[in-house]
This record gives structure tokens, sequence and C-alpha cells, in this order.
């Protein structure tokens, strides 16, 4: 049996081969009967600034506002998501001992070992993430702004090692984010910023969890390189709009190629392909089962926004009658498409303890996703 892989928004060159082999990982596990093969279209087809942003105002100087969610706790890693350095900004003053170094130096000089530490390459190297950390971390001992925040910490590196850990894990879940590879889940961040918090300081002492009281009245304004974040994603979408017949005839082309008996496709991916399937062009016979994750197909044909099928005229007598639709409630870009396609689409929602947008990538990581497919290709 094959199973071909669509990936969505903002996948490109390493991305699509650690999330590729992601996906196989989980599928030898879960769906051992099953073959996979990659559709990357990321790279000949998605979409990239060819003047390098000058059409977007103030480029370096957007901003974006996140306010406060209901809970606490992911409303933290939901604002440590746009700011990694935000609650070693805002934390308390504390003198320091009299002939010892101020925290944050000696916590600077911890940095650097964190680059080659074996428990940490070990963790990320299983979950197919180990890549970009030796980088990311050279990168904060480069960058201005890392240095001087942690510097200025005045605490002890025992009480300021859990706003450090956090802000290290924050900082490589933007990383990765930001060269599209799969976010982790909710555990598995935890788990990192927890084996972080012991090579940083050591277990926390004597400073409360300050910052997580006052979260629910926070909102913040971070002024950066948003659209940096942004563009490939949105650009993706746009570009996808005037220019989806090419993605499509390439998606199409893929499943043919290795006789596709299931497609799954992630976000952007997942339109494509409800796209490409409901236009009845370039048809693969064996592909008779559709699974899209984190997917806006049923949103876009809600707003009319499907090339292949105007709003209200349904979905082909063609189209798989069987398609399992995955989201998750906290990844703003995963809809609905049961209550839109009835006859067709199957909605199963979960949950990945992670707040948006690293929701949108942390479906892979999550074990529920994989035994629902299985459960769902074997009726």
């Amino acid at each position: 049996m094959n199973l071909l892989f669509v990936h969505g928004i903002n996948v490109r060159g390493d991305a699509l081969f650690a999330g590729l082999d992601l996906i196989s990982r989980k599928a030898k596990r879960f769906l051992p009967d099953f073959e996979v093969t990659g559709c990357g279209w990321g790279d000949p087809f998605g979409a990239r600034l060819n003047r390098n942003g000058i059409s977007i105002p103030n480029y370096d100087q957007t901003g974006v506002a996140f306010p406060a969610e209901e809970r606490a706790s992911r409303a933290r890693w939901h604002l440590l998501s746009s700011d990694p350095l935000l609650e070693l900004r805002l934390l308390p003053q504390e003198p320091s001992g009299l002939g010892m170094l101020p925290g944050g130096e000696e916590i600077l000089t911890l940095v650097p070992c964190l680059e080659d530490d074996g428990t940490i390459l070990k963790m990320l190297k299983e979950w197919e993430v180990d890549k970009p950390w030796a980088p990311f971390i050279q990168g904060i001992m480069a960058e201005r702004d890392w240095k001087t925040v942690v510097t200025d910490i005045t605490l002890s590196p025992a009480a300021a090692s859990e706003p450090v850990a956090r802000a290290i894990t924050a900082g490589y879940l933007q990383q990765l984010r930001f060269q599209g590879f799969p976010a982790l889940s909710g555990g598995q961040r935890d788990q990192l910023k927890n084996a972080l918090v012991n090579l940083v300081g050591g277990p926390p002492l004597g400073i409360g969890d300050w910052f997580l009281t006052r979260l629910t009245n926070a909102a913040v304004k971070r002024r950066g390189g948003i659209s940096d974040l942004s563009t490939p994603a949105v650009g993706d979408i746009i570009h996808y709009q005037a220019r989806g017949q090419s993605i499509r005839n390439f998606i199409a082309k893929k499943a043919k190629d290795c006789n596709a008996d299931v497609v799954l496709a992630h976000s952007l991916g997942g339109v494509a392909c409800v796209d490409w399937l409901a236009s009845g062009e370039n048809p693969v016979p064996s592909a008779q089962k559709l699974v899209t994750v984190g997917s806006q197909a049923g949103y876009f044909y809600e707003v009319d926004g499907l090339a292949s099928t105007p709003f209200g005229t349904g979905l082909p007598s063609t189209f798989p009658d069987k398609w399992l639709n995955i989201f998750d409630r906290a990844d703003l870009l995963g809809y609905l498409a049961e209550p839109i396609f009835p006859q067709n689409a199957i909605d199963f929602e979960v949950d990945s303890g992670q707040p948006f947008p690293a929701s949108h990538s942390a479906y892979w990581q999550n074990d529920a996703v994989w035994e629902r497919i299985a459960d769902f290709l074997e009726d």
C-alpha cells in the first residue's frame, strides 16, 4: 500500500526531509503496511520574496500584539513564541552577593556548553529536530539582544533557571518554525525545558512563578521581524490562490507515480488535495482515502475560495467518500470539514498542548493523531 504525504505552508529544503523522515518513522510504527512517498511542492512552487521584501513597509519594525489566553500556562508560551526573551526582560531585580558574579554573567558562561550536551542532543535527535540546535546556541552567544538581556539578570542562576530555560526553549521552537521543521508537542517542549533547567542553574530556588500570575491581564507588543515569520506562510496561501494549478498538477503526478492508495496532507497541502480531487483532473484511481491535518479546506469552501468547486455545488461523485480531517482547537489554521462536507468528511479533534502557531505543526509528534489515522485506514 502506498501513502503520499503532501506538506503544508512554509516547508522548504531540510525542513521537508526532516518532516518526511518523522512521517515515515511514525508510519512505520502505526501504519506498517504503507510505503511513504513525499510530495515536496514548496521548493519549486512555494512563495518567496522575489525582491527581498521591499514591498513591506517598515520591514524590520513590524509589530504584533498577543492578548493573554484563558489558560495562563499556554498564554506564557504563546507570548514567548513571539519574544523568547520577554520573561527575562521582566525579571525582578535582586542585588548579587559580595564578591559574586551577577547571575546573568554566570548563566552566560553556561550557555555555550549546551551546544554539544549529550542529553539535549539525544533528545532532539530522537525527535528529528537536532540539526538547527548548534547554530541556534551559537546565535544566542552572537546576538546582542540575547547577551544583553541575559547579562542584565541579577537573580542567582538557581533562581533564574526556570525562565532562562523557558527562553532558550521558546527561542528554539521559534527557530524550528522559521526553518519549517515540525513543531514539538507540548510534552516534548516541557521535556526540553526541564532538561535545560539543570544545565543553566539547577532546580529553581527562592523565587515564585510571579510571571505566570500576571499573564491573565497581559497584552504585549513586540516590534521586530514579524514579516519574516508570516510572509512564507501567508505568501504560500496567496501564491496558491493565483498559481494553484501548477501545485495541483505536481501533486497529481506524484500520486500517479507512486500509485497512491492514501493521500495524507497538511495545512495548505490539504486544500490543494481537496481542490485536485474535486476537479476530476488527472485522477488517480487508486487514491481512495484522504486524510487532511490542520487544513483550511472547509473554510476555503465556505468562503467560496476553492478553485475547483464553487460554494453550493458540493463534491463530485468521483471524490473519495473516505475523508478524515484532523484538527486542534489551538491551531488557528485548522478548520472543520464534516459540517461542510457531511457526505465525505469525518472530523477528529486532538490537543497537542501547544499554543498557536506551534500547534499547527505539532500534530506529527502526537500519537493520538497516528492512532486515529490507523483506525481510519483499517475501516
